[in-house]
């Protein structure tokens, strides 16, 4: 005999009178971590509390809230009291909190602190360690989620900054067991590719509760991603959110779209950079060439002065010096009516006391020549 199908709303309503009529689910107390928070504005919080193997949803209603002296937040322990509830129309089992303790810091907020530092001291968090990013990568590759909103969002921001870079996927999983171990196994896979088929790795998923991002504070993913010889961008959760990956990587993005943003160029903003430059460069060319117009001018009119005043100081020197020899030219004597006595031998007679009384001798006058006998020497009173 087959069972009468039952309505949804039927059966929702028979798990709440379960939920609400068990003795055993009126009045619970747990304990747990905080692995999310949320405060509405209508003034009721609601959060999650987990355990390293199960989550549930939690309410604590305004009244409620107003009594909490602490601000609640994702690591903290608890101990609540409260009871189960069923929201009927869509399904939601809730547990209503009605007292809360601060119990201490988590146990898994204090294993992540007990590895942050563990590893600190190793050495993996060394800036000295971290690789530059590459400028202007030819290739990139997402080790993410082939599916979902985060490998959507950084492939188009990729399209949207660049033309010059190609984008490989590496498909893993991001959370759940295994899902840390998955992801440094890719890494290391890549890591032992020669040559490299990528020049920069982005390490990311999109957000979610502490739970979804526990892959990424697993120490092997750590120790793949210091041990990769590529640079590496973790891009994990929200801003709010830090993960030991964020550590250990070359580069920490706050969402998997700045991890995009990081890796590559943006093609308008080189275009509008290099116009900038070009338009700089002319104007110092410009100023430049300007500038050593001015100055070659300047040497110029510098040495047509330089060359006038020396061509000036010689052609003072040349009157000068032709002025010496016009007054140096016998000629010139010649012209003032004086005439020069010479020998036989055409050389001139310098002394009346050399001339022989009888003899015969040239004389020369600017305008010519004489013969003459001498018939009479006579000597000055002072040679005598």
């Amino acid at each position: 005999m087959a069972l009468r199908p039952v309505s949804v709303s039927e059966l929702n309503s028979y798990i709440e009178r379960v939920v609400t009529t068990d003795p055993l689910l009126r009045s619970v107390v747990v304990r747990g971590e905080i692995s999310s928070v949320k405060y509405h504005q209508s003034g009721h919080i609601y959060l999650s509390l987990s355990d390293p193997d199960s989550k549930i949803d939690c309410v604590i209603w305004r009244d409620t809230a107003v009594s909490l002296r602490e601000l609640l937040k994702v690591g903290d322990e608890v101990i609540v009291t409260g009871s189960l509830r069923l929201y009927k129309k869509t399904g939601l089992l809730q547990f209503s909190i009605r007292q809360l303790e601060i119990a201490g810091a988590g146990a898994a907020a204090a294993a992540f602190e007990r590895m942050k530092e563990r590893l600190a001291k190793e050495g993996l968090f060394d800036p000295a360690h971290k690789k530059k990013l590459p400028a202007f990568p030819a290739r990139v590759g997402l080790v993410t989620s082939a599916t979902g909103a985060a490998v959507e969002d950084m492939l188009r921001i990729i399209r949207e900054r660049t033309r010059m870079t190609d984008v490989l996927i590496f498909p893993v999983p991001v959370q759940g067991m295994g899902a840390g171990e998955e992801i440094a196994r890719m890494i290391r896979r890549i890591s032992a590719l020669d040559p490299s088929p990528v020049d920069l790795l982005i390490v990311s998923r999109g957000g979610g509760s502490p739970e979804d991002l526990m892959a990424f504070n697993e120490e092997t993913l750590a120790r793949a991603i210091y041990d990769c010889p590529l640079p590496v961008i973790s891009a994990v959760g929200h801003e709010i959110d830090f993960s030991i990956s964020d550590f250990v990587a070359d580069a920490r993005a706050a969402t998997p779209t700045a991890g995009a943003q990081m890796a590559v160029p943006d093609d308008r903003e080189l275009a509008h950079d290099l116009e900038k430059a070009r338009e700089q460069l002319t104007l110092q060319l410009t100023n430049r060439l300007m500038y050593e117009e001015l100055r070659l001018s300047r040497l110029s009119d510098r040495l047509k002065s330089e060359m006038r005043a020396a061509l000036t100081g010689r052609e003072q020197e040349l009157e000068r010096l032709k002025l010496d020899l016009t007054r140096s030219d016998p000629r010139a004597l010649l012209e003032g009516g004086y005439a020069i006595v010479t020998g036989d031998d055409g050389k001139a007679v310098r002394s009346a006391g050399s001339l022989d009384v009888g003899g015969e001798y040239g004389i020369l006058f600017y305008d010519g020549t004489a013969r003459c006998t001498v018939t009479a020497v006579t000597e000055s009173e002072e040679k005598r």
